[in-house]
Parts: structure tokens; sequence; C-alpha cells
């Protein structure tokens, strides 16, 4: 068997149309190649949607009308209802190919719209091709609909035998193709559909936690597109894929997936005492009115009561001030320790009475947060648990790295992370991008009860001092904050 020119151009598009993995380019391509083919002077290919075709494609030659090709929507043209008066709609219900000589003279089906368009634009219909696009389940997905086959010396003519065979032969083969790109698009939307439920899910467990996983996501992808575009202009950036950059945007949704498994007394903490507060307050009530039956019974003078009474209301004012002050001092940890000294005995029951328990005093030695120690490794488990959680899905190829990225948005180039102490050679570009992102939305999220939201300015400085440290990524952070910037610049509303 020879392998002819002709042959060769056939087996080439349909190599191409099996490599393409753009949409919009595939559709355009096919239609191209079919009118070329076919020698023809226009064309429209729908796709099938909802039991109507909607225009996909629109090309015409003479009128140099190309539209759609970079995938933006025609919507100045209806779609067609699957009624077969319409020769488009009639391929898709009969699964047939329809080869009409000439419009004007033919009765089979409803013609208004090609003469309609005739009208308006001083075009000639005449001559048409109609394939349809079926799948390898036998399944319409589409249609082909070909204009005005030209002759040699460029006049109408019809579409030949040839022109039928070997448009329906390649439209067959990207019907395939084309199959196979909406099963994907479907099982891309339908993962990201079910990584949209949990992110709900994380961001609504929490007021406090609203919508930083959004936030996060978008930082990521929009930083990492601009990373793509500098990366053209300069040798200095690192290079980050398309492919890539989809996997950052996943882990970005996913990175705090684990904090569905943490206690929400303690990721909704909003002070150190929390729920104890209410509970110190009932007993300094009591512990005051034990201070006055010590002196209505003539135990303690009434010099004595008032000095006391002093100090309680100042050990008062002091925690109450300090519960919620984002930072402690020395000086101010060393007064809370000194409660400890407030007691009184209840001489009914014998029982000594602490203006500040151990329990108490070790939730206020706090010095900065609202987390003790043992509270703060529990909340850094959502890591741990987001590292599990993601290993019982089966990413695939192109989502294989989703979980390493999100399991290690909390590690630092030095080691000094967590949960498993990373450093630079362990943490690719896309983890560093994501831990950035992460502690920028951090910084300047205004939904926090246990700080005020820092500016952009402050948040970037911080950044900047953490890259001196060596936790994070310098250059970096210096292009996040390029990338801030110019973000504000582009909209100075911030909405």
């Amino acid at each position: 068997m020879k392998i002819t020119n002709d042959l060769k151009r056939i087996l080439d598009i349909a190599i191409n149309l099996t490599a393409e993995k753009n949409y919009s380019k595939l559709l355009d391509y096919l239609l191209s190649e079919c009118m070329e083919l076919s020698g023809c002077d226009a064309g429209t290919l729908y796709i099938l949607k909802d039991d109507k075709l909607e225009f996909m494609i629109l090309r015409n030659n003479t009128m140099n009308v190309y539209r759609g090709g970079e995938g933006e929507p025609i919507d100045s043209m209806p779609p067609v209802e699957l009624d077969d008066k319409y020769v488009c709609a009639h391929s898709a219900i009969y699964k047939e190919t329809v080869n009409i000589l000439d419009v004007y003279n033919d009765f089979s089906f409803d013609w208004q719209g090609p003469r309609k368009y005739d009208k308006i634009t001083g075009y000639h219909t005449q001559s048409m091709l109609v394939v349809p696009l079926i799948d390898h389940d036998n399944k319409v997905i589409g249609v082909i609909q070909l204009i005005n086959a030209l002759d040699e010396n460029g006049d109408i003519t019809c579409f030949s035998v040839d022109s039928e065979s070997i448009v329906f032969s390649i439209a067959s083969e990207a019907a395939i193709s084309l199959s196979n790109m909406i099963l994907v698009r479907q099982l891309r939307k339908m993962l990201y559909s079910f990584v949209r439920s949990l992110t709900t899910a994380i961001d609504e467990r929490t007021p406090y936690n609203a919508n930083h996983t959004y936030n996060v996501a978008a930082y990521c992808n929009k930083f990492a597109k601009f990373l793509m575009r500098e990366e053209k202009e300069r040798s200095d950036f690192e290079h980050i894929t398309d492919s890539e950059r989809e996997q950052l945007r996943m882990a970005a949704m996913l990175h705090d997936v684990g904090k569905l498994i943490t206690p929400i007394e303690i990721m909704n903490k909003p002070d150190r005492l929390d729920w104890r507060l209410p509970i110190m307050e009932s007993r300094w009530k009591y512990f005051e009115a034990l201070l006055k039956i010590d002196l209505y019974d003539k135990i303690i003078s009434e010099e004595k009561y008032h000095e006391e009474s002093n100090t309680l209301k100042e050990g008062k004012e002091l925690i109450r001030t300090c519960n919620t002050a984002p930072y402690l001092s020395p000086e101010k940890l060393e007064a809370i320790k000194g409660l400890k000294k407030l007691v009184i005995v209840d001489r009914d029951n014998n029982e000594t009475v602490e203006f500040l328990t151990d329990e108490e005093l070790h939730e206020m030695l706090i010095v900065k947060g609202t987390l003790t120690a043992e509270e703060r490794k529990i909340i850094e488990m959502h890591v741990v648990y987001t590292d599990k959680i993601l290993s019982k899905i089966e990413f695939q190829d192109n989502y294989k790295l989703v979980r390493k990225f999100a399991a290690a948005h909390h590690e630092y180039l030095d080691g000094s992370g967590y949960p498993n102490g990373l450093t630079a050679d362990d943490l690719p570009l896309e983890v560093r991008i994501l831990t950035i992102a992460d502690i920028f939305d951090s910084l300047t999220a205004d939904d926090r009860p246990y700080k005020k939201a820092l500016s952009k300015e402050r948040a970037l400085s911080i950044l900047a001092s953490m890259a001196d440290e060596g936790k994070l990524d310098k250059g970096l952070v210096e292009q996040f904050t390029d990338f801030i910037n110019e973000e504000a610049k582009s909209n100075p509303t911030g909405s």
C-alpha cells in the first residue's frame, strides 16, 4: 500500500485531531480542514447542548468572517432547535449526511435562515454539505455545515461524493477526540465541584476562616500567571507551566482540608480565656461576697477590705485587658503571675477560693495570639490530616503533585516549619508560592477575632523579613510584592 500525498494529508489531520488538547482550537482546526479538503467557501460548526445546536465556529472566506476560533461566544446567532425542518437539526436527529445542490431550489427543509443571512449580507448560499459528528458511543455531539463548494475556476458547484466520504471520515475522528475532551472537561468540572464543596465546608465551619481558602487559591493562580507572563520577558524568573499552575490552584483550594478534623473550639478560640472568662467572673463575684462577709464578721478591717477590693478590681481589669491583647510584655506576664497570690477562705466550707486557677494562669501566660502551646500543636496537625485525607484521593498524572503541594504549605526553607521540617531542597516553586500566599492572606484577613487586619504594605514587609531570615524564597517574595503592587494599581478599590 502506497501512501499518497492525499492519504498522508488525511492521516496528518487525524493525528493532529488526536493530539490537540485545546477545545476551541480543535473545533477551529476541524472546520478549517473540512472546508479546505472539500474546497468550500464557508462553514459552520455546531455543538449539541441541552437539545439545541449552538454555534461554535463560523467561517466565511468571501465575507471575511471568522468567529469563535478563540473560544469567544457567538451571541448574535441563536441556537438551532432540534426540529427536523432545519437541515442541521435533521442531520443530528437522524445521524445522516445531507448533500444539497441548491438551497433555493430545495423544498426538503426550512431555508429561511440562509436566505435571511444572504439578504442582509449580500452573500449567496447555494450548495451545502451537512455532516453529523458521531462519537464512539454512536452519540451525536455536533454538526458540521459546509457551504458553497468551489470548482477550480472558483465557481460554486456541488459537493462531490468524495468530499462526503472524506468529511464524514474526518468528522468521525474529530467526534471521538471531542467526546474524549468533553469527558475530560466533565471529569475536571466534577473534580472541581467536589473540591469546591470541601472548600465551602472548610470555610463555613468557622466564621474566622470565611474566605481564606478562596483568597489563597486566587492569589496562587494570579501570581502564577504573573510569573508565566514575566518569565517571557526576564530570565531571572523561575519557570512554571499551565499544568503546574493548575495543580497549584487545586492544592491551594485543598490546603486546609485537614481543618475539617481540627476541634472547632480551638479553631474558633477568640481570646486567651474564651469560655473560661464568664466562669471566672462568677467566681470573682463570689470572692467579693466573701470579702464583704469577712468585713461584716469583723475578720478584716474596713481599711483591709478596701485594699483587697481595690486589688481585686485591678486584677479583674488586668485579666480583661490582657485576655484580648495581641501581645503580652514580660511586665504584663509577671503582673498576671502575681494574681496567683489572691486567695480568700470560705469559712463556712473551709475552702480556699482562688482569684486565678492554675489552668487559667496557663491560658493567660500566652505571649502572642490566643492558643497555648498544646492547642497550637493541635492546630498544626491540620496539615498532617490534609495529607492523610488527600492520600485517599487517586490523583492522576495531571494532578499527581496536588497532595505534595497542599501538605507542605507550612514548611519553611530553613527547616523551621512543620510538620516534617522540610528544607529548600524539598520545597518546589509551587509550595513556596502557596506558603507566601497563605501567610499574606492570613496577615491581611479582617475576619480573625484575635488580631487586626494588617495593611498590604505591612504584610509584605513581614514577608520580606521572613525571607531575610531564610524562611521564605527571597526572590519570590520580591516578585510577589511586584504582583500585589500591580494588582493594587489595576484595582485601586480592592474589590
